[in-house]
């Protein structure tokens, strides 16, 4: 079978590379189309077609549409795929339009939910520059731009709900997997796991004495927030001279200036994040409440399990719960976190042994194989 990866994103993307990686275990041929790749990329695919997206194509101008539309139809000429796996709503929809092969979306992130995500991020951040002193036609774009956004989310929105009712459709979640199937009947759940072969390297968690826990994430920077990522006054919670029973906070992903309770540790490599991870002996999702939140799988949950740290996350996580079950526990807020992570670390020969369910449940259960043949069934019902 040729299996033809399409995207308006560029590689790497992890995901669609364990798809890829998924077939061709299977013996099948895959192909990708997409942005431009880096010149230093390894590339697993059979051949990688350039599709030069923009934000022009994504808003269906029609000349930018049409002009990607005529490159396309050239990739599928070369390629002829017995299936088109549609990474996200654009290319699923330009290959649905196209209409010349068996088309699976698959939906990495709700991509309606993830619209009003940013349009209420945008509001939030438009908020505080209307409280400032502003020139008549900088407000007039303002709108504009507002307007514009609107449209777009309402128009995508619609065609997500056009694609789910009609095609394939894989997603990350299993509320994602409920809600989307109010509108179609054929969706599968492929939650974003690593490879068998990423984690059998990972020894058992050791008994550590010390209290210290992690949070991987990106740096909140820019003048956008992301809304449902929120983790402003989480830092400080662990600087507080008033509050010294909660241990020592390693943050992965960037680099600040650190103190004797906090210690940011920049980005560091997949090997490299996992054995720093076993350091420690809890992983924190610690965004505030946010009500997207019921849909959202993050990976880091997963990591921090297959890496044998207990989880703590904010209480909105409904897919981290359903996942983990007794291997992670919620807090409502940041004064709840507190009291968590002191009741945690009051026995650290129980939080151990926590630690090591949480390794092998991990082991067992939160692995890319155990779910991709629900891509091969959906390959079978496009």
């Amino acid at each position: 079978m040729r299996i033809l990866h399409l995207s308006d994103s560029s590689l790497p993307d992890w995901r669609i590379e364990k798809a890829a990686i998924s077939s061709k275990n299977r013996g099948h041929k895959v192909y990708f189309a997409g942005r431009k790749t880096s010149q230093n990329y390894e590339s697993i695919f059979e051949k990688n077609f350039v599709i030069p997206w923009n934000s022009r194509s994504r808003n269906r101008f029609p000349v930018y549409w049409s002009k990607l539309k005529k490159q396309m139809n050239k990739v599928l000429a070369e390629v002829r795929p017995d299936i088109i796996h549609a990474h996200n709503v654009f290319s699923a929809k330009m290959a649905k339009e196209i209409n010349a092969y068996p088309v699976v979306y698959d939906n990495h992130e709700y991509w309606s939910i993830y619209l009003m995500r940013q349009l209420e991020s945008d509001a939030s951040t438009n908020t505080i520059k209307s409280g400032k002193s502003e020139r008549l036609h900088k407000v007039f774009e303002r709108h504009l731009r507002n307007f514009l956004k609107s449209r777009y989310v309402k128009v995508w929105s619609s065609l997500e709900k056009e694609l789910v009712s009609s095609t394939p459709t894989i997603t990350v979640s299993s509320t994602i997997v409920k809600d989307l199937e109010k509108v179609g009947k054929k969706v599968y759940l492929v939650p974003n796991f690593p490879l068998k072969s990423e984690i059998d390297w990972i020894p058992r968690p050791v008994f550590h004495q010390h209290k210290s826990s992690v949070y991987a994430g990106v740096e909140p920077t820019g003048a956008l927030k992301s809304i449902h990522r929120n983790i402003d006054g989480f830092i400080d919670l662990f600087n507080n001279d008033l509050i010294n029973d909660i241990g020592k906070l390693y943050i992965i992903g960037w680099k600040s200036e650190s103190t004797p309770t906090t210690e940011f540790l920049g980005f560091l490599g997949r090997k490299e994040m996992y054995r720093q991870m076993q350091n420690h002996s809890i992983g924190i999702i610690p965004f505030r409440a946010h009500w997207s939140h019921i849909f959202i799988s993050p990976n880091k949950a997963y990591e921090y399990a297959h890496a044998g740290l207990f989880v703590l996350s904010s209480s909105g996580f409904v897919p981290v719960f359903d996942t983990l079950m007794d291997h992670c526990l919620s807090f409502e807020d940041y004064k709840d976190l507190q009291k968590k992570l002191k009741f945690l670390f009051d026995d650290m020969e129980d939080l151990y042994s926590k630690r090591l369910k949480t390794y092998e449940f991990a082991r067992s259960n939160l692995l890319w194989e155990n779910y991709e043949d629900n891509i091969f069934e959906a390959y079978k019902q496009a």
